[in-house]
């Protein structure tokens, strides 16, 4: 597995500009399971006498036995081994009295909350009569990111109002993901952001010398690898009806992408069903899309490209691929699987749009799509004065292409606002194209 560490340099920034203060900080770092949290934190600790302690899912004692041999490692001094301390505060409180400057970093700390969740009120007391007191520095980290933003960074949470700030750990935006499989084309760069999106250690389980396609046989389709079974891992460690999730996760994977298709898809009633809808926007698995122009009409996708992939051609085939049958999976899923292509393709030219990635003769302050009934255009960005109007095609494109474009653009009103037309795709031969090459360079240079 290849073990690179790229982009994060604001995180790394923003954590050590917080260190460098001459104050108390509780600093909560939160973010999907394999985003990066983990080895953020260890880089950033790396030279500072900081303790390190990734919390488990047994009892609040045995997490504490192991924090305190942790800060008997850090600190050279055993007796922290024995001390007879039955909470986190409780310990913090030594350790704090015991070091000139304390850094504390807890991961997991989701875990401990699941366990005892006594544990947050404990530490409010800890951190208002006594950690806040001196120069210091407490990290919550934690991957459950509906516990951290309901029991820690919430409004009824007793630590509400305590924390000196917040960092979510995204995943990687394309122009790092790529960098994480080097010797790909454009081409196949996208290929394995379609099947690992941003998230690092995903990408580290492919291998560059290989095909996205062998890839996808061996690293996803292949029983005992880490990403033919993390969809449920992901749905199970954020949920509690995993089950019902899953359900509605699966047809919008299908297309069954409105609220009032889904509720005929899984039998539920569009009330219940909305409530389900909004837990899966509130931990970005799904967004609800809007054409340009409406309020209404909108539609869900799905956000994690990873858990996209999974739903579409893991989780249908999971029969055949236990019994082995992957190669066979593959050969029949081709043709679909150059349309799912397609489909991220899309998506991720609105996200280089979006963040300047592509330049414009305009700064967009949206970028969105459009369509009604069987029209369709893949890319509205606008400004004050301008519209761009854009086709994706994962294939070539000709000049019929772009003449349709122009056709269909004049149904959509913005007024006397100048048009501009481009057309994204491998190659061909259509107006204002930008190629893969084009888009290879400028996402280099990004």
């Amino acid at each position: 597995m290849k073990h690179i560490f790229v982009d994060r340099e604001l995180e790394l920034k923003y954590l050590e500009e917080r260190y460098a203060e001459d104050k108390a900080h509780l600093i909560v770092v939160y973010g999907r399971r394999r985003v990066g949290k983990t080895e953020l934190l260890k880089r950033f600790i790396q030279g500072k006498p900081c303790v390190y302690f990734l919390a488990s899912r047994t009892s609040l004692r045995d997490n504490l036995a192991e924090l305190r041999r942790r800060m008997a490692e850090a600190t050279g001094r055993r007796y922290f081994e024995k001390l007879e301390a039955s909470t986190l505060g409780e310990l913090l409180r030594y350790y704090w009295d015991e070091a000139e400057r304390p850094c504390v970093v807890i991961d997991e700390f989701g875990y401990l909350v699941e366990v005892d969740a006594g544990v947050l009120s404990d530490l409010q007391r800890a951190w208002d009569e006594h950690l806040s007191k001196k120069p210091s520095f407490l990290v919550l980290c934690g991957s459950t990111v509906s516990t951290i933003e309901v029991h820690v960074l919430g409004r009824r949470s007793p630590l509400y109002g305590r924390r000196t700030g917040s960092w979510e750990v995204r995943p990687l935006d394309f122009k790092w993901a790529r960098a994480l499989v080097p010797r790909y084309s454009f081409e196949d760069a996208v290929k394995a952001w379609a099947v690992a999106g941003g998230v690092p250690l995903y990408l580290k389980e492919l291998d560059d010398s290989k095909t996205p396609e062998e890839n996808i046989v061996e690293a996803v389709f292949s029983v005992g690898r880490l990403l033919f079974d993390e969809g449920y891992f992901l749905l199970r460690e954020e949920l509690r009806e995993p089950s019902t999730y899953l359900t509605v996760l699966k047809y919008i994977a299908l297309g069954y992408a409105s609220v009032g298709k889904l509720s005929s898809a899984t039998g539920m009633d569009k009330g219940n069903l909305m409530k389900y809808l909004h837990v899966l926007e509130a931990l970005r698995l799904v967004k609800h899309v809007v054409p340009y122009g409406q309020r209404r009409k909108g539609i869900y996708a799905i956000t994690d490209n990873y858990m996209w992939f999974w739903l579409k051609f893991v989780l249908p085939n999971r029969g055949e691929l236990e019994l082995g049958m992957a190669e066979e999976v593959m050969k029949r899923e081709r043709a679909r699987l150059e349309e799912h292509y397609g489909l991220v393709f899309e998506e991720l030219v609105r996200q280089l749009i979006a963040a300047g990635a592509v330049k414009l003769p305009f700064k967009p302050r949206y970028v969105g799509q459009w369509w009604r009934g069987d029209a369709q255009i893949d890319v509205v960005a606008l400004d004050e004065d301008n519209a761009l109007f854009a086709e994706v095609k994962w294939g070539k494109a000709d000049r019929r292409d772009f003449k349709r474009l122009v056709e269909i653009s004049q149904k959509v009103d913005v007024g006397a606002w100048k048009r501009h037309y481009l057309i994204f795709a491998k190659g061909g031969s259509a107006e204002n194209l930008v190629d893969f090459d084009e888009l290879d360079k400028a996402t280099r240079q990004w």
